[in-house]
């Protein structure tokens, strides 16, 4: 008995690890979302899509994005988002599909081979190049098109794109005609639970806002200070620098929160103030890197002395709960930051 005893904290401590041992990735992650029970839902690569319960269980939604799809299009899974019904969305770049709960892929909106970009209803509106897309609480979707046909000379710029709730594809705006939105480079792009859109200026250096009236406002970052050599300073937004920001949600307190790619960090915009919220990594010195980065990681535990790594790929989701998905692409998984701010893997190639 007394051996029993002497063992049973060790005992205890396996089942816990087994408990929350990460699941396994069947390839490299390229897309994370999260549905409306709060399932983690993992695009990866090579069409498969796998979803992670809250308590750690996997199980793919689907082992193949193409199956029963005998002549092209053929549906891939780049961007992506998911609707109201729980439904995935995906875009090979001029076409978004629906994946439905059967398993059934359909072609939700655009026209199959497109090379052009036509505002309407379903059959007429067209796409040619999606590169972003997030679902709005109101059954719409914002999708972010890149022009790079540079017909006039003026080089690359980005469309942005709303299909209502009747699938009616209008144009909100653009970057090359509207000043306040000028970049070369959207990066993220995120949208609120009424229908505000984020974007992340990576050429730029700062996260802007494109209200629903059609205002612009500069959140944090001060944009366009530094093309090489950027730095980056945490506190007061009217000072605050950023390095290379992607991806954004918005939780439930309004307060934005993206991915720095090159930071290796979870960064937080909230009562005018900029502040890490996960990551620590060392940054190296600008002679070292021109455009700026911070030392890449492998490490859980404590949210600000966790390590990322982040290039080539990261995005982030959100659950109703405010726990944060991590799609880490240096490191091949997915990992977990919690609202009592620790970090965790949960999926792993």
């Amino acid at each position: 008995m007394k051996t029993f005893f002497a063992l049973f904290p060790l005992l205890v401590s396996c089942m816990v690890f087994a408990q929350t041992a990460p699941a396994k990735l069947p390839s490299s992650p390229i897309g994370v979302m999260v549905d409306s029970k709060d399932n983690l839902i993992v695009n990866c690569y090579n069409n498969r899509v796998l979803k992670i319960t809250p308590d750690g269980k996997s199980s793919f939604i689907s082992e193949d994005l193409q199956k029963g799809i005998s002549r092209p299009p053929w549906p891939k899974g780049g961007a992506m988002t998911i609707d109201t019904a729980d439904n995935p969305c995906f875009t090979d770049g001029s076409l978004i599909w629906k994946l439905s709960p059967a398993n059934v892929m359909t072609q939700y909106f655009g026209i199959p081979f497109s090379t052009k970009r036509v505002d309407g209803p379903e059959g007429v509106g067209s796409f040619r190049s999606i590169e972003y897309m997030k679902a709005c609480r109101d059954g719409s979707i914002v999708v972010v098109e890149r022009d790079n046909t540079n017909k006039d000379d003026l080089g690359d710029y980005y469309v942005i794109r709303r299909i209502s709730p009747d699938k009616m594809l209008t144009t909100i705006t653009d970057t090359r005609n509207n000043p306040l939105l000028k970049t070369r480079w959207i990066s993220g792009i995120g949208v609120d639970s009424v229908g505000n859109i984020y974007l992340s200026d990576g050429a730029g250096r700062c996260v802007k806002k494109l209200s629903k009236d059609g205002s612009i406002t500069t959140l944090a970052g001060l944009c366009n200070k530094r093309e090489f050599s950027p730095l980056y300073i945490q506190g007061d937004i009217a000072k605050a620098e950023l390095m290379s920001p992607e991806d954004i949600v918005i939780n439930k307190k309004g307060d934005v929160i993206f991915a720095d790619l090159r930071l290796n960090r979870i960064i937080k915009i909230a009562d005018k103030k900029v502040t890490t919220i996960a990551g620590n990594s060392v940054i190296q010195p600008n002679n070292v890197n021109m455009g700026g980065r911070s030392k890449e990681g492998y490490k859980d535990g404590k949210a600000l002395t966790a390590l990322f790594g982040f290039p080539p790929k990261v995005a982030i989701a959100i659950d109703s709960k405010g726990t944060i998905y991590i799609l880490d692409g240096g490191n091949n998984c997915i990992r977990k930051l919690s609202v009592d701010g620790m970090v965790s893997t949960v999926a792993k190639g």
